[in-house]
């Protein structure tokens, strides 16, 4: 009997790190969140930044302000592909994550919670029989 409530003393004390590490985890994955939702308000807010300044036929034309009027599109067309889609799929995933942690930390609350039970049990009935 004693070794069994060792053993399963043991395995709580292993639950209980687990958790720790968990709700870390958990609040970093939270900090990143923010930190990218933050970044991807700035970013999104930066956008003016690709059309200006305006090339006009007073400011720069010709050739190279053609060339460079096509590389502002094709910085428009990733802009908007990071910005729309890329941040968007990391923020879901980071949700996705989160969802299943705060799962685990559940799941993970409630054994710890049962295993304590039980070593409480456990430890009655050695008492008991003494």
């Amino acid at each position: 009997m004693i070794g069994s409530i060792l053993g399963e003393t043991l395995a709580l004390d292993i639950m209980k790190v687990d958790l720790s590490m968990k709700k870390e985890f958990l609040a970093e994955l939270k900090a990143c969140r923010t930190a990218l939702k933050n970044d991807k308000t700035e970013f999104s807010d930066s956008k003016k930044m690709i059309t200006e300044p305006e090339l006009a036929s007073h400011t720069w034309q010709g050739s190279l302000a053609e060339s460079f009027e096509r590389i502002r599109k094709d910085i428009k067309a990733s802009f908007h592909d990071i910005k729309g889609k890329q941040l968007s799929d990391v923020l879901e995933k980071i949700d996705e994550r989160i969802k299943a942690l705060n799962g685990e930390i559940h799941s993970l609350g409630q054994e710890i919670h049962s295993l304590e039970k039980k070593i409480e049990r456990e430890k009655k009935e050695t008492q008991n029989k003494e």
